[in-house]
């Protein structure tokens, strides 16, 4: 007999003659249809059935769409972690968060292409599921002076540390300890010390003075290749997007000049632009051919590269008044810049290459900072009036604004930043971060409040988005992890001695560098208590089948 049933008030009647069209198609067609669901989507599918769910685990389905929320640049850096690591070095860095089979079934898979979105999914479940966070040192560094500022480098394996005159580098070596390379020192203080996207070169720049551009060398090494002296008041000196090129913005005498990298390792001046009056900021769109240049005039000027290699004047456009900031999106097909006279100007570049104001975003006070999303979807704007502003890119050369976050009365905005994909916010106001998350396409929920006793210099969020840290005045930082139910939750507190000036993850989301007036730089290790319970109720992602825990955990991210 045929089998029927009642749905929704109507009468089914099931033919086995009908063979649903999705579960007889090949598997090969199967998963190519699920890589184009979204995360959440992927996360229900796998529990409609069992052979969809093994489908799901079978391809890393989970792992793949997780990745893919990250920008293609954010996912290059990431995949550059692991690619440099053999075997023992992946081994010693899965150990504090899976088992011992799941270490090895992993290491057995890191030559699938999906090897590094699968270890970065695993690194973030787990550190998630950690209701506290095991603190190990595992590293000091140490200068004579306050260290104002200490950063890794963009493939984690590099620290650098600045304190008056000096830049120091430690490199990590084989078994995992820190060794320092080279010291760089200046005649003065150092205004200025930043990587390379691909780690190979670092600049240090003093205000009056110098630049210097250093190399790595096959042997670890590092090397002074060029030396900038005619710098006679540094505002601002960039790396390009491709790592291959230096630019530099001199105020006094209102110059401007392009460093290129070279065969054989030399780098050379390319180009100097005399600009009309004292510059601000300068720096390269991701094309290398469109330099913007902001001046004390209020006037934000754009140079276009001809054929000839030469930098003509394209577009100018100008501000009532101070301007704070002047950047380009991700893909360099548009620029906003943010003023003293409450407004935020986005513009679009055009076929013929001119920039066209595309909308002005007006703040009730200054606008003190302007940021893309990684992805180049999302604009941020904020105001001292302590409000933010979301603007989403709807259509080509369309900016429609997606929400407002008010503070009235709390005081003074002292930053806002987007996390790695875009979907979470940290904005801190005096002693207070919150952390806001969107919940769906226009709806942007407060997730979090993080409180400290003095004024928070920083709110930064770790690669994978997973984490936020602040530092304050107070001597401490905070550590808040993702919940289980979109949440975010205290995980550990870091305290030092003397003020922080400088707190930031490193490039795998598993370790904190600090630094601070102690004259101290340390590396922290965020490790992971677990218990024998843990390992029972607990099924790695790799080598074995995700848990329910993990389904509602990630679903709750998506969210």
């Amino acid at each position: 007999e045929t089998p029927t049933s009642v749905s929704a008030g109507r009468e089914v009647t099931l033919y086995e003659k009908n063979k649903p069209s999705f579960l007889h198609l090949p598997d090969l067609t199967q998963s190519m249809i699920i890589r184009c669901l979204s995360f959440r989507e992927i996360t229900a599918l796998a529990k409609v059935c069992k052979h969809l769910h093994e489908l799901v685990k079978k391809d890393k389905a989970l792992e793949r769409a997780w990745f893919r929320r990250f920008p293609a640049p954010h996912q290059y850096q990431l995949k550059t972690l692991f690619t440099a690591k053999d075997d023992q070095q992946l081994r010693d860095w899965l150990k504090p968060i899976v088992n011992k089979d799941a270490v090895e079934s992993l290491v057995k898979q890191r030559n699938n292409a999906y090897f590094p979105a699968l270890l970065l999914f695993t690194n973030s479940q787990r550190m998630s599921q950690c209701g506290q966070f095991e603190l190990v040192e595992k590293a000091k560094m140490s200068q004579r002076y306050s260290i104002m500022d200490a950063k890794f480098s963009p493939d984690n394996r590099h620290v650098m540390t600045v304190a008056d005159n000096e830049a120091k580098i430690h490199s990590q070596k084989a078994g995992g300890s820190w060794e320092e390379k080279t010291t760089i020192c200046h005649n003065r203080y150092i205004r200025s010390a930043n990587f390379s996207p691909d780690s190979r070169h670092l600049v240090t720049a003093t205000p009056h003075g110098k630049a210097k551009i250093c190399d790595l060398g096959d042997d670890g090494s590092w090397e002074e290749k060029i030396t900038i002296s005619d710098i006679t008041s540094l505002r601002s000196v960039n790396f390009t997007s491709d790592g291959r090129h230096v630019v530099t913005a001199s105020g006094d005498d209102a110059t401007v000049k392009i460093y290129g990298h070279e065969t054989g390792g030399l780098w050379e001046e390319k180009t100097t632009i005399q600009h009309n009056y004292t510059v601000v900021f300068a720096s390269l769109n991701s094309d290398g051919h469109h330099l913007l240049v902001a001046d004390q005039e209020h006037t934000v000027t754009i140079y276009v590269q001809d054929d000839d290699g030469t930098w003509t004047v394209k577009d100018t456009f100008t501000h009532e008044d101070t301007i704070h900031c002047a950047t380009f999106s991700t893909d360099g097909r548009y620029l906003v810049t943010t003023s003293s006279d409450r407004k935020a100007k986005i513009r679009g570049l055009q076929t013929d290459g001119s920039w066209k104001k595309i909308t002005t975003i007006a703040h009730g006070k200054a606008v003190l900072s302007a940021e893309f999303s990684s992805d180049g979807r999302h604009l941020m704007t904020a105001s001292r009036s302590g409000t933010v502003k979301i603007y989403v890119h709807k259509a080509p050369g369309s900016w429609v604004k997606e929400t407002i976050i008010r503070h009235d009365g709390e005081g003074e905005l002292s930053s806002a930043h987007f996390s790695a994909s875009g979907r979470h916010v940290a904005a801190c106001i005096h002693n207070t971060a919150y952390i806001y998350s969107q919940k769906a396409p226009g709806l942007w929920v407060k997730k979090a409040t993080i409180a400290h006793k003095e004024v928070i210099r920083s709110a930064t969020f770790s690669p994978d988005e997973c984490l936020v840290v602040t530092a304050s005045y107070d001597k401490t930082a905070k550590i808040y992890g993702l919940g289980t139910n979109g949440s975010w939750l205290e995980k550990a507190i870091i305290s030092r001695k003397n003020f922080l000036t400088s707190v930031t993850f490193s490039a795998d989301s598993r370790h904190v560098l600090t630094a601070g007036f102690e004259c101290k730089a340390r590396i922290t290790e965020l490790g992971r208590e677990e218990t024998i319970d843990d390992r029972m109720s607990i099924k790695p992602a790799i080598g074995g089948e995700p848990s329910e825990a993990l389904f509602a955990e990630m679903n709750a991210q998506s969210e």
